[in-house]
């Protein structure tokens, strides 16, 4: 622990970097479209976008950069080497960095070389291997490490730890190669009750030991929009609502997280107290932002502001280049999510119509992936890509969103009519329209409005991007 006196801490914070080692593209190719196409981020300048940003943050002087998850693109070793000696930069000019993994970043299936038009595996990495490549951001002797994770406690000055949640599913990917049904790297996130008990136990300490606690992981603890835990259950921690109110007790009020590539901050307020998720957005694709944050441990707040990338070396126009390629990947991206995702979607359906098993009798759905998407395609597409533009950059409130959020009702109207049958279809209609209407409403009202427990008495707005928060 730094013994530093001075109440004010300079924190830099990047999330979901995606980097790919340029090894891994032997030569261009259809191989490498194809996964380019399932997804906007900018792999291809993953690695220029980093040294950028490392430039940039040493320019800001930070006293912390806080890294986190999803430091690769998928794990892969030369990535994280990659990364690795980038970082090294920061901590060679006195700067401490801290990262977490994300759910790409140990043990993936697919981890990949490309060439042309094929493909083979890559060496990716073990979780023991992540916290020796690593070592010196948080996995070193001067943090305190839970038996069974990646998770550590670290303490910054007399004033203020930092509280590292892993809580990836690595364990359960599974792959082809070691005789499994397909290759497939969890999403999710869950923390095991020892663990859970453990970083209360850390929280505890480091408060009652007059610290400040400011926590950090990849997914995300408090909703950022209205039935995210149901309509983006992959992006949520497992027990979410449980954990949050078990680190508000024990004086955590504030933690970074990633993975919906998003600028937003989401508040909520309990009978015990409060908590303020910052996600930060990835610099590796639009809106291509990162945050700083100056805390001032001795007044208890941070005041935050977002830093957007705009330009590259190599490409001036970078930041107008992404939002083309985020706005043109919609349909792909749609496609991709659904076939990654098919079980579960699958499951989800099933569970609805059981649970509405006269309303559903009537519905009918395409039973794969590929129709579904083309479904969805046909009358979604265009609200849905101006509704994502804008979530991702934050801020939405103040704009009028108003004709979107008509354009996407009426969408789910022509889908409702596309997928009803037999003699009760009037009535049927009117019911799924009354009840998808109310349900979209709120939903896009907390995003497009940019409301933190929409619908209650804690409803809140925060500026995404300026905010000064009690830590």
């Amino acid at each position: 622990m730094s013994h530093n006196l001075n109440p004010i801490v300079k924190i830099a914070i990047i999330s979901d970097l995606h980097v790919m080692a340029p090894q891994l593209l032997v030569n261009d190719g259809p191989a490498f479209e194809e996964y380019l196409n399932r997804d906007r981020k900018m792999l291809r300048e993953s690695a220029e976008i980093l040294d950028s940003l490392v430039g940039d943050i040493i320019e800001q002087q930070p006293h912390l950069v806080l890294v986190t998850g999803d430091l690769t693109k998928d794990g892969e070793r030369m990535s994280h080497l990659l990364v690795a000696k980038q970082l090294q930069r920061l901590v060679d000019q006195g700067i401490q960095v801290l990262v977490i993994p994300g759910n790409h970043d140990i043990n993936n299936p697919d981890a990949k070389v490309y060439d042309g038009d094929s493909t083979m595996p890559a060496d990716t990495i073990t979780r023991n291997e992540f916290a020796d490549i690593y070592r010196n951001m948080g996995y070193d002797e001067h943090s305190r490490r839970d038996n069974d994770t990646l998770s550590y406690c670290r303490d910054i000055t007399d004033k203020l730890s930092i509280l590292g949640i892993d809580a990836c599913m690595d364990r359960l990917n599974t792959f082809v190669s070691r005789g499994d049904a397909r290759d497939h790297c969890k999403t999710s996130g869950r923390l095991e009750a020892s663990t859970q008990q453990w970083l209360v136990e850390q929280a505890e300490q480091a408060t009652a030991a007059g610290r400040h606690v400011i926590a950090m992981m990849h997914h995300h603890l408090v909703t950022h929009f209205h039935m995210e835990e149901t309509l983006a259950s992959p992006y949520m921690v497992d027990d979410a609502h449980s954990l949050c109110q078990r680190l508000i007790d024990a004086g955590v009020h504030v933690i970074f997280t990633g993975h919906l590539h998003i600028s937003d901050i989401s508040h909520t307020s309990r009978q015990q107290g409060e908590m303020v998720e910052i996600a930060t957005a990835a610099a590796v694709g639009y809106p291509c932002q990162w945050r700083m944050a100056t805390c001032n441990t001795l007044a208890g707040k941070m005041q935050l502001r977002s830093v957007t990338l705009h330009s590259l070396p190599s490409d001036p126009n970078f930041g107008e280049h992404a939002r083309e390629v985020f706005k043109n990947c919609i349909p792909t991206m749609t496609r991709g999510v659904l076939n990654r995702y098919w079980p579960e979607i699958s499951q989800a359906i099933d569970n609805y119509r059981n649970k509405h098993p006269l309303l559903m009798r009537y519905v009918n759905l395409p039973d794969n992936p590929d129709d579904i998407a083309q479904l969805l395609l046909k009358h979604l597409q265009q609200p849905v890509t101006g509704i994502y533009i804008a979530f991702a950059e934050g801020n939405e409130g103040g704009r009028d969103y108003r004709q979107l959020v008509e354009d996407l009702i009426d969408g789910v109207s022509h889908v409702i009519d596309e997928t009803i049958r037999g003699i009760m279809r009037p009535i049927v209609k009117v019911a799924l329209r009354l009840r998808s209407t109310k349900t979209f409403r709120l939903v896009l009202r907390s995003i497009l409005e940019d409301r933190n427990d929409i619908g209650t008495k804690h409803e809140t707005i925060i500026n995404d991007h300026t905010a000064i928060i009690n830590i």
